[in-house]
């Protein structure tokens, strides 16, 4: 009873601050109206909007209005796609390099993690101009597209947005497991697994994993934080027609807060189930 209160206060949390901000970000749609009265009307157009979806208005391009519900499903799941898979193969990927590079000497080892971070702090705007023209180029010398570059209202692309979306992500979750995993090689359980038998792979999945999956959640946040806000960049220079392009073509405070509450649904279901497995099966308890 008490955890459950515990979650639905945290979802709550975040949804009233969504609320909050998308009624100050409705202060400016206009031009700038820094007005307590106008950002108080907004909050309270976004709770009827909420509580009522028929309030959910945008204006089409010859002013007619329209259901948010018209058009909206596609651009959410279309991007909850992405989201979602990018997040998924970051981790994959994070957890696999961290495990390739324990079994690897220690110069190569330390090779390996300079070189990583190297490519983590390359800015995200390089690595996708970089993807998009490695991809042209092979086009222009094979005549072959191995992906599309960049999407269109009718053509989704999916491939080339979740894996340069995941890159820098799997780098993040790279780094911050081998520190993890570095402070735990060293401790004495490491070492009585050793000395019955185990081998590397049996000490990492079965052990070292478990015991350094709190911290890994809790540096989670991070890397969803810069999952959303590279969204943004993403979308716009992939062309894909996902619900950050749907925000900025419709700026009005209720869609802002709808659009960001539904897509905030999902990732907080998915935390709650891990916060629930990770105490379960380590006996700690986890603060979001």
């Amino acid at each position: 009873m008490i955890s459950s209160f515990r979650v639905l206060s945290r979802f709550l949390y975040v949804v009233v601050g969504i609320i909050l901000l998308s009624a100050f970000v409705g202060l400016f749609s206009n031009g700038i109206q820094l007005d307590f009265t106008v950002f108080l009307k907004n909050v309270l157009h976004i709770i009827k909007s909420l509580i009522f979806p028929d309030n959910l208005i945008i204006l089409g391009p010859t002013n007619q209005e329209y259901s948010i519900f018209l058009n909206f499903w596609d651009y959410y799941f279309y991007s909850l796609t992405i989201f979602i898979s990018a997040l998924c193969i970051a981790i994959i990927c994070g957890l696999f390099i961290t495990y390739l590079t324990i079994l690897l000497p220690q110069k190569i080892n330390d090779f390996v993690s300079k070189f990583v971070s190297l490519l983590e702090s390359l800015p995200d705007l390089f690595i996708i101009m970089l993807i998009q023209f490695s991809v042209i180029l092979y086009f222009k010398q094979s005549g072959h597209l191995l992906f599309p570059v960049a999407g269109s209202s009718q053509n989704q692309t999916y491939f080339l947005p979740v894996v340069t979306l995941a890159l820098i992500p799997s780098f993040m979750i790279f780094r911050i497991n081998l520190h993890l995993v570095s402070d735990e090689w060293n401790k004495s359980y490491v070492e009585l697994a050793r000395s019955k038998g185990f081998n590397k792979t049996e000490i990492f999945f079965f052990h070292v994993l478990r015991n350094i999956a709190p911290s890994i959640f809790s540096h989670s946040k991070t890397i969803v934080l810069y999952l959303l806000s590279s969204m943004v960049i993403f979308e716009k220079l992939f062309n894909i027609y996902g619900i950050f392009t749907f925000i900025t073509s419709y700026p009005n405070p209720n869609v802002i807060a709808f659009t960001l509450i539904l897509f905030f649904v999902p990732v907080f279901l998915i935390y709650a189930l891990i916060t629930s497995l990770i105490e379960k099966y380590t006996g700690q308890r986890l603060e979001w």
